[in-house]
Protein backbone atom coordinates (compact mmCIF):
# COMPACT_ATOMS: atom_id res chain seq x y z
CA UNK A 1 0.00 0.00 0.00
CA UNK A 2 1.16 3.16 -0.99
CA UNK A 3 1.63 5.79 1.95
CA UNK A 4 1.40 9.75 2.62
CA UNK A 5 3.43 11.52 4.81
CA UNK A 6 3.05 9.61 7.64
CA UNK A 7 1.41 11.76 10.78
CA UNK A 8 3.31 13.17 13.29
CA UNK A 9 3.25 11.60 16.79
CA UNK A 10 1.59 13.54 19.67
CA UNK A 11 0.56 12.24 23.24
CA UNK A 12 -3.24 12.67 23.68
CA UNK A 13 -3.01 15.16 26.34
CA UNK A 14 -1.22 17.31 24.05
CA UNK A 15 -4.45 16.57 21.12
CA UNK A 16 -7.02 17.56 24.09
CA UNK A 17 -5.06 20.69 24.98
CA UNK A 18 -5.52 21.84 21.30
CA UNK A 19 -8.31 24.12 20.25
CA UNK A 20 -11.10 22.45 18.63
CA UNK A 21 -11.12 22.31 15.04
CA UNK A 22 -14.62 22.51 14.34
CA UNK A 23 -16.48 19.79 12.14
CA UNK A 24 -17.85 20.89 8.68
CA UNK A 25 -20.99 22.89 9.33
CA UNK A 26 -23.83 20.32 7.95
CA UNK A 27 -27.34 20.80 7.56
CA UNK A 28 -30.17 18.12 8.63
CA UNK A 29 -29.83 14.50 8.12
CA UNK A 30 -31.49 12.81 5.20
CA UNK A 31 -34.17 9.83 6.13
CA UNK A 32 -31.07 6.93 5.22
CA UNK A 33 -28.74 8.54 8.62
CA UNK A 34 -29.33 7.99 11.78
CA UNK A 35 -31.41 10.86 13.41
CA UNK A 36 -28.98 10.39 16.49
CA UNK A 37 -26.18 11.29 14.43
CA UNK A 38 -24.72 14.55 16.05
CA UNK A 39 -23.43 15.19 12.47
CA UNK A 40 -25.62 14.67 9.47
CA UNK A 41 -26.01 15.03 5.75
CA UNK A 42 -28.80 16.95 4.00
CA UNK A 43 -31.78 15.09 2.11
CA UNK A 44 -31.02 14.59 -1.34
CA UNK A 45 -33.40 15.93 -4.51
CA UNK A 46 -36.46 13.74 -4.59
CA UNK A 47 -35.23 11.49 -7.75
CA UNK A 48 -32.66 10.61 -5.39
CA UNK A 49 -34.81 9.69 -2.57
CA UNK A 50 -36.93 7.45 -5.32
CA UNK A 51 -33.76 5.78 -6.61
CA UNK A 52 -32.67 4.92 -3.37
CA UNK A 53 -35.98 3.86 -2.33
CA UNK A 54 -36.35 1.21 -5.29
CA UNK A 55 -33.32 -0.47 -4.08
CA UNK A 56 -33.42 -2.30 -0.32
CA UNK A 57 -29.72 -2.48 1.24
CA UNK A 58 -27.56 -2.55 4.10
CA UNK A 59 -26.75 1.17 3.66
CA UNK A 60 -23.66 3.22 4.66
CA UNK A 61 -21.92 2.67 8.27
CA UNK A 62 -23.19 5.71 10.37
CA UNK A 63 -21.27 4.78 13.57
CA UNK A 64 -24.57 3.74 15.77
CA UNK A 65 -22.54 1.10 17.62
CA UNK A 66 -19.94 3.56 19.26
CA UNK A 67 -22.83 4.23 21.66
CA UNK A 68 -22.41 1.29 22.85
CA UNK A 69 -19.64 -0.22 25.36
CA UNK A 70 -16.83 -0.54 23.41
CA UNK A 71 -14.56 -3.46 23.89
CA UNK A 72 -10.93 -4.67 22.80
CA UNK A 73 -12.06 -4.72 18.86
CA UNK A 74 -10.76 -3.59 16.12
CA UNK A 75 -14.57 -3.04 14.41
CA UNK A 76 -15.77 -0.32 16.00
CA UNK A 77 -12.30 1.45 15.75
CA UNK A 78 -12.75 1.54 12.18
CA UNK A 79 -16.51 2.74 11.99
CA UNK A 80 -15.86 5.66 13.66
CA UNK A 81 -12.51 6.65 11.78
CA UNK A 82 -13.94 5.79 8.25
CA UNK A 83 -17.12 8.36 9.53
CA UNK A 84 -14.62 10.94 10.47
CA UNK A 85 -12.46 10.71 6.97
CA UNK A 86 -15.83 10.83 4.60
CA UNK A 87 -16.61 14.18 6.49
CA UNK A 88 -13.17 15.66 6.47
CA UNK A 89 -11.28 14.22 3.19
CA UNK A 90 -14.36 13.47 0.67
CA UNK A 91 -12.48 15.20 -2.22
CA UNK A 92 -9.05 15.32 -1.74
CA UNK A 93 -7.46 12.60 -4.61
CA UNK A 94 -4.69 11.90 -2.08
CA UNK A 95 -4.02 11.58 1.47
CA UNK A 96 -0.74 13.57 1.29
CA UNK A 97 -2.66 16.43 -0.19
CA UNK A 98 -5.34 15.97 3.01
CA UNK A 99 -4.77 19.48 5.04
CA UNK A 100 -2.53 18.45 8.29
CA UNK A 101 -5.61 20.64 10.53
CA UNK A 102 -8.15 17.73 9.54
CA UNK A 103 -5.81 14.98 10.26
CA UNK A 104 -5.30 16.50 13.90
CA UNK A 105 -9.11 16.94 13.98
CA UNK A 106 -9.70 13.04 13.12
CA UNK A 107 -6.92 11.81 15.20
CA UNK A 108 -8.33 14.06 18.57
CA UNK A 109 -12.20 12.26 17.79
CA UNK A 110 -10.51 8.92 17.75
CA UNK A 111 -9.44 9.82 21.34
CA UNK A 112 -12.90 10.32 22.88
CA UNK A 113 -13.28 6.32 22.64
CA UNK A 114 -10.07 4.77 22.14
CA UNK A 115 -7.53 4.71 24.70
CA UNK A 116 -4.51 5.65 22.49
CA UNK A 117 -0.88 6.52 22.94
CA UNK A 118 0.47 8.64 20.06
CA UNK A 119 3.87 8.84 21.60
CA UNK A 120 4.07 5.38 20.38
CA UNK A 121 4.75 4.99 16.76
CA UNK A 122 2.48 1.62 16.60
CA UNK A 123 -0.58 3.52 17.62
CA UNK A 124 0.12 6.32 15.11
CA UNK A 125 0.71 4.24 12.17
CA UNK A 126 -2.58 2.38 13.01
CA UNK A 127 -4.36 5.22 12.97
CA UNK A 128 -3.33 6.64 10.32
CA UNK A 129 -3.25 3.81 8.26
CA UNK A 130 -6.80 2.77 8.65
CA UNK A 131 -8.08 6.51 8.21
CA UNK A 132 -6.02 6.15 4.61
CA UNK A 133 -8.14 2.68 4.05
CA UNK A 134 -11.49 4.27 5.04
CA UNK A 135 -10.78 7.50 2.62
CA UNK A 136 -10.10 5.04 -0.46
CA UNK A 137 -13.23 2.93 0.44
CA UNK A 138 -15.54 5.71 0.64
CA UNK A 139 -14.00 7.49 -2.64
CA UNK A 140 -14.02 3.70 -4.73
CA UNK A 141 -18.27 4.19 -3.64
CA UNK A 142 -18.54 7.68 -4.69
CA UNK A 143 -17.01 6.58 -7.84
CA UNK A 144 -19.15 3.80 -8.38
CA UNK A 145 -21.97 5.64 -8.03
CA UNK A 146 -20.49 8.30 -10.81
CA UNK A 147 -19.66 5.71 -12.92
CA UNK A 148 -23.35 4.71 -13.56
CA UNK A 149 -24.38 8.13 -14.97
CA UNK A 150 -23.16 8.70 -18.99
CA UNK A 151 -21.90 12.12 -18.48
CA UNK A 152 -20.95 14.51 -15.07
CA UNK A 153 -23.89 16.73 -15.79
CA UNK A 154 -25.82 13.80 -16.02
CA UNK A 155 -24.21 12.82 -12.54
CA UNK A 156 -24.64 16.53 -10.83
CA UNK A 157 -28.24 16.54 -10.98
CA UNK A 158 -28.61 13.27 -8.42
CA UNK A 159 -25.88 13.50 -6.32
CA UNK A 160 -24.77 10.59 -4.12
CA UNK A 161 -27.59 10.46 -1.02
CA UNK A 162 -24.58 10.08 1.54
CA UNK A 163 -23.18 13.63 0.46
CA UNK A 164 -23.84 16.98 0.30
CA UNK A 165 -24.66 19.08 -3.61
CA UNK A 166 -21.29 20.80 -2.55
CA UNK A 167 -19.42 17.45 -1.97
CA UNK A 168 -20.88 15.49 -4.67
CA UNK A 169 -19.93 18.77 -7.17
CA UNK A 170 -16.00 18.07 -5.30
CA UNK A 171 -15.93 14.72 -6.40
CA UNK A 172 -17.27 15.01 -10.17
CA UNK A 173 -14.87 17.35 -10.30
CA UNK A 174 -12.18 15.06 -8.34
CA UNK A 175 -13.53 12.12 -10.84
CA UNK A 176 -13.05 14.28 -14.24
CA UNK A 177 -10.07 15.81 -13.51
CA UNK A 178 -6.84 15.18 -15.92
CA UNK A 179 -5.01 13.45 -13.04
CA UNK A 180 -7.50 10.76 -11.60
CA UNK A 181 -8.50 9.45 -14.80
CA UNK A 182 -4.94 9.09 -16.05
CA UNK A 183 -4.72 7.20 -12.83
CA UNK A 184 -7.90 5.67 -13.20
CA UNK A 185 -6.95 4.11 -16.93
CA UNK A 186 -3.59 2.94 -15.68
CA UNK A 187 -5.36 0.89 -12.83
CA UNK A 188 -7.55 -0.63 -15.03
CA UNK A 189 -4.80 -1.81 -17.39
CA UNK A 190 -3.31 -3.23 -14.15
CA UNK A 191 -6.32 -4.89 -13.10
CA UNK A 192 -6.38 -6.34 -17.05
CA UNK A 193 -3.74 -8.10 -16.11
CA UNK A 194 -4.72 -10.18 -12.87
CA UNK A 195 -6.09 -14.09 -13.88
CA UNK A 196 -7.53 -14.53 -10.70
CA UNK A 197 -9.59 -12.86 -7.78
CA UNK A 198 -9.85 -13.48 -4.48
CA UNK A 199 -13.17 -13.79 -1.96
CA UNK A 200 -11.85 -12.75 1.24
CA UNK A 201 -13.21 -9.49 0.54
CA UNK A 202 -11.48 -7.03 3.02
CA UNK A 203 -9.61 -9.48 5.23
CA UNK A 204 -5.91 -9.49 4.53
CA UNK A 205 -4.18 -13.27 3.79
CA UNK A 206 -2.11 -12.66 6.75
CA UNK A 207 -5.73 -12.45 9.01
CA UNK A 208 -7.76 -15.40 7.36
CA UNK A 209 -4.03 -17.08 7.60
CA UNK A 210 -4.05 -16.60 11.73
CA UNK A 211 -8.12 -17.31 11.60
CA UNK A 212 -7.11 -20.74 10.35
CA UNK A 213 -4.23 -20.81 12.57
CA UNK A 214 -6.23 -20.76 15.54
CA UNK A 215 -8.90 -22.92 14.91
CA UNK A 216 -6.43 -25.65 13.46
CA UNK A 217 -3.83 -25.11 16.05
CA UNK A 218 -0.86 -26.05 13.28
CA UNK A 219 0.99 -24.99 10.78
CA UNK A 220 -1.11 -24.22 7.50
CA UNK A 221 -0.51 -25.49 4.22
CA UNK A 222 0.13 -22.81 1.44
CA UNK A 223 -2.50 -24.14 -0.82
CA UNK A 224 -5.23 -24.41 1.70
CA UNK A 225 -4.19 -20.99 2.81
CA UNK A 226 -5.22 -20.09 -1.56
CA UNK A 227 -8.02 -22.43 -1.49
CA UNK A 228 -9.54 -20.18 1.51
CA UNK A 229 -9.26 -17.34 -0.08
CA UNK A 230 -10.15 -18.16 -3.73
CA UNK A 231 -13.55 -19.95 -2.68
CA UNK A 232 -16.64 -18.69 -1.46
CA UNK A 233 -18.32 -19.84 1.65
CA UNK A 234 -19.80 -22.96 -0.85
CA UNK A 235 -16.82 -24.29 -1.71
CA UNK A 236 -17.00 -22.67 -5.33
CA UNK A 237 -13.67 -21.10 -6.67
CA UNK A 238 -13.74 -17.67 -7.79
CA UNK A 239 -12.46 -18.43 -11.39
CA UNK A 240 -11.18 -21.45 -13.30
CA UNK A 241 -7.54 -20.25 -13.75
CA UNK A 242 -7.90 -20.02 -9.19
CA UNK A 243 -8.71 -23.56 -9.26
CA UNK A 244 -5.74 -24.70 -11.95
CA UNK A 245 -3.21 -22.69 -9.65
CA UNK A 246 -4.78 -24.14 -6.79
CA UNK A 247 -4.21 -27.68 -8.45
CA UNK A 248 -1.01 -26.98 -9.49
CA UNK A 249 0.12 -25.35 -6.18
CA UNK A 250 -1.29 -28.96 -4.78
CA UNK A 251 0.37 -30.94 -7.35
CA UNK A 252 3.79 -29.18 -6.04
CA UNK A 253 2.97 -29.55 -2.34
CA UNK A 254 2.22 -33.02 -3.03
CA UNK A 255 5.66 -33.12 -4.29
CA UNK A 256 7.89 -31.35 -1.65
CA UNK A 257 6.12 -33.48 0.80
CA UNK A 258 7.03 -36.51 -1.42
CA UNK A 259 10.64 -35.23 -1.71
CA UNK A 260 10.86 -35.02 1.92
CA UNK A 261 9.78 -38.34 2.81
CA UNK A 262 12.34 -39.44 0.02
CA UNK A 263 14.81 -37.04 2.20
CA UNK A 264 13.79 -38.61 5.24
CA UNK A 265 13.86 -42.10 4.55
CA UNK A 266 17.23 -41.44 2.73
CA UNK A 267 18.24 -39.73 5.99
CA UNK A 268 17.08 -42.91 7.56
CA UNK A 269 18.76 -45.40 5.55
CA UNK A 270 21.97 -43.16 5.73
CA UNK A 271 21.06 -43.49 9.98
CA UNK A 272 21.08 -47.23 9.84
CA UNK A 273 24.08 -47.96 7.75
CA UNK A 274 26.23 -45.71 10.13
CA UNK A 275 25.00 -47.81 12.60
CA UNK A 276 25.65 -51.13 10.89
CA UNK A 277 28.84 -49.72 10.03
CA UNK A 278 30.06 -48.84 13.84
CA UNK A 279 28.48 -52.04 14.71
CA UNK A 280 30.60 -53.81 12.16
CA UNK A 281 33.67 -52.33 13.23
CA UNK A 282 33.14 -53.07 16.32
CA UNK A 283 33.04 -56.53 15.81
CA UNK A 284 36.23 -56.95 13.90
CA UNK A 285 37.64 -54.71 16.81
CA UNK A 286 36.77 -57.08 19.17
CA UNK A 287 37.52 -60.18 17.10
CA UNK A 288 40.68 -58.54 16.30
CA UNK A 289 41.63 -57.75 20.21
CA UNK A 290 40.63 -61.38 20.56
CA UNK A 291 43.10 -62.87 18.14
CA UNK A 292 45.74 -61.36 19.08
CA UNK A 293 44.99 -62.17 23.20
CA UNK A 294 44.72 -65.53 21.44
CA UNK A 295 48.13 -65.37 19.59
CA UNK A 296 50.03 -64.01 22.75
CA UNK A 297 48.99 -66.69 24.80
CA UNK A 298 49.79 -69.33 22.25
CA UNK A 299 53.61 -67.38 21.94
CA UNK A 300 53.57 -67.26 25.62
CA UNK A 301 53.07 -71.27 25.73
CA UNK A 302 55.67 -71.45 23.21
CA UNK A 303 58.13 -69.88 25.04
CA UNK A 304 57.66 -71.19 28.16
CA UNK A 305 57.96 -75.13 26.10
CA UNK A 306 61.26 -73.82 24.34
CA UNK A 307 62.75 -72.90 28.06
CA UNK A 308 61.31 -76.24 29.66
CA UNK A 309 63.15 -77.81 26.49
CA UNK A 310 66.50 -76.05 26.55
CA UNK A 311 67.15 -75.71 30.38
CA UNK A 312 66.01 -79.73 30.30
CA UNK A 313 68.99 -80.13 27.37
CA UNK A 314 71.70 -77.83 29.97
CA UNK A 315 70.83 -80.16 32.72
CA UNK A 316 71.50 -83.33 30.18
CA UNK A 317 74.86 -81.49 28.65
CA UNK A 318 75.68 -80.59 32.42
CA UNK A 319 75.07 -83.88 33.38
CA UNK A 320 76.96 -86.02 31.00
CA UNK A 321 80.23 -83.14 31.00
CA UNK A 322 80.24 -83.87 35.34
CA UNK A 323 80.26 -87.92 34.70
CA UNK A 324 82.71 -87.54 32.19
CA UNK A 325 84.97 -85.47 34.24
CA UNK A 326 84.20 -88.22 37.44
CA UNK A 327 85.35 -90.68 35.36
CA UNK A 328 88.69 -89.17 33.92
CA UNK A 329 89.76 -88.62 37.40
CA UNK A 330 89.04 -91.22 38.62
CA UNK A 331 90.94 -92.74 36.06
CA UNK A 332 93.84 -90.60 36.76
CA UNK A 333 93.63 -91.56 40.42
CA UNK A 334 93.04 -95.10 39.89
CA UNK A 335 96.75 -94.95 37.26
CA UNK A 336 98.33 -93.25 39.62
CA UNK A 337 97.60 -94.82 43.23
CA UNK A 338 97.39 -98.11 41.67
CA UNK A 339 100.39 -98.20 39.61
CA UNK A 340 103.05 -96.84 43.07
CA UNK A 341 101.90 -100.16 44.90
CA UNK A 342 102.39 -102.87 42.62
Amino acid sequence: MKRGREFPSVTSGQLHSMSPIPSPTLSAPSPRVNEGMSQGTPACPSSCASTSASKRGRGRTRGVSLEKSLGSGSGNYRCISGGRVWEGVISVNKWVDVPTEVKEYIMDRVLDHFDLDYTRHEDVRTVVETMMTARRTHRNRMHAYFKKFPSKEAALLKPHPDTTEEQWKELCDLFTSEAFMKRSEQNKKNRSKLTVNHAAGSRSFQRTRACMKNQESGNINPAELYKKNYTNKDGIWTSEGAREIYKQAEMEATLRDHREEQRVEQERIRLEQEERMKREQERMRIEHEERIQLEQERMRKEQERLRAEISKELEKKMSSVMEKKMSDMSKRLFSQFGGSKR
